[in-house]
C-alpha cells in the first residue's frame, strides 16, 4: 500500500536528533522514527560496542559521540548532523541518569551530576540545536520527563527535580521559540523496564507498591513512550506545544 506523502504521522524528508540513543527508550524512539521515515542521527555518549542495534543497517542512519555535560560537544554534534544530512528538523532531549539514595545522605557530587546530565544537559542541547531548528521546517522538540517529575517519590531527589525541569522547560521553550515555528513538548513516562531501573526492578516489595499505583497495572514498554515522543514530533501533532504526556498508565490521574 502506497502512502500519502503529506501523511501528518511520517517523518520522509526529516532528520531527526536523539541524544541517548544507544539503548532502553532512546534506541526505541530511534527505531520508530526510522519506521515513519526519518533519518536518524543517534546520539550517545556509550561506546558503540555497548548500542544495541535498533536502527536498521546500510540507511541514510548516523551514529555520534556526545557528551550532554559539554557545551562544545553538543555543539559538535549538531554541526555534524547538519554537515551529514543537510538539516536538522526535530530533537528529542532524551540522555538522563539517575542516583538512588536519601536526600539528608545524597551528595553534592551526585546532585550535581543528576542535575547537570539531565536538565543542563537537555538545555545545552536544545540551545545548540535552536538555529538550525530555527531555519528548519516544521521543527520540533520533545524533551523525556518522568511521572518522577509531577509527584514526589522517595530517594531520588535529585531526579525528580531534574524531571520538573525538563517538563517546566518544554512550556518556557515553547512560549518563547513559537514565533520560530519550533514546538517544544515532553513526555512523562511511569517505570520502563530499562537499564536505569534494573535495581529497582529487583526488588519485589518495591515493584508491588510500584505497579499498585498504576492504574493499568503494568510498567510502560520503550515502544509505549516511542509512540507518544514520535506524535508529538510529527506535523500530526502541529497545534501541540507546552504539553506534557504522561505515559504512565493513570498515575499522576490520582
Amino acid at each position: 500500500m502506497s502512502i500519502p506523502v503529506n501523511d501528518p504521522v511520517r517523518f520522509d524528508g526529516r532528520v531527526a536528533l536523539v541524544t541517548g540513543a544507544a539503548r532502553g527508550i532512546g534506541a526505541a524512539v530511534a527505531a520508530r522514527l526510522a519506521e515513519l521515515g526519518a533519518t536518524v542521527a543517534a546520539a550517545d555518549i556509550l561506546p558503540e560496542d555497548q548500542w544495541q542495534d535498533a536502527l536498521p543497517s546500510g540507511g541514510p542512519h548516523t551514529r555520534h559521540h556526545l557528551d550532554i555535560t559539554s557545551a562544545r560537544s553538543c555543539r559538535r554534534t549538531v554541526d555534524d548532523v547538519v554537515a551529514a544530512h543537510g538539516q536538522l528538523n526535530h530533537l528529542v532531549n532524551n540522555a538522563g541518569i539517575v542516583r538512588r539514595g536519601a536526600a539528608a545522605t545524597t551528595s553534592d557530587d551526585d546532585f550535581g551530576l543528576v542535575i547537570d546530565v539531565n536538565l543542563t544537559g537537555t538545555f545545552r542541547m536544545s540551545r545548540a540545536a535552536y538555529p538550525a531548528l530555527r531555519s528548519a521546517d516544521e521543527a520540533s522538540i520533545v524533551n523525556m520527563g518522568s511521572t518522577n517529575g509531577h509527584i514526589a517519590v522517595l530517594d531520588t531527589l535529585a531526579y525528580c527535580v531534574s524531571k520538573a525541569g525538563v517538563m517546566h522547560m518544554a512550556r518556557v521553550l515553547a512560549l518563547e521559540w513559537a514565533p520560530d515555528g519550533i514546538r517544544v513538548n515532553a513526555v512523562g513516562p511511569t517505570i520502563v523496564p530499562t537499564a536505569m531501573t534494573e535495581d529497582v526492578r529487583a526488588d519485589g516489595a518495591y515493584m508491588a507498591d510500584k505497579l499498585a499505583g498504576i492504574p493499568l497495572g503494568r510498567m510502560a514498554e520503550a515502544r509505549d513512550v516511542a509512540l507518544a515522543v514520535t506524535h508529538l514530533l510529527s506535523p500530526a501533532a502541529s497545534m501541540t506545544t507546552g504539553q506534557t504526556v504522561f505515559v504512565d498508565g493513570g498515575v499522576v490521574i490520582h
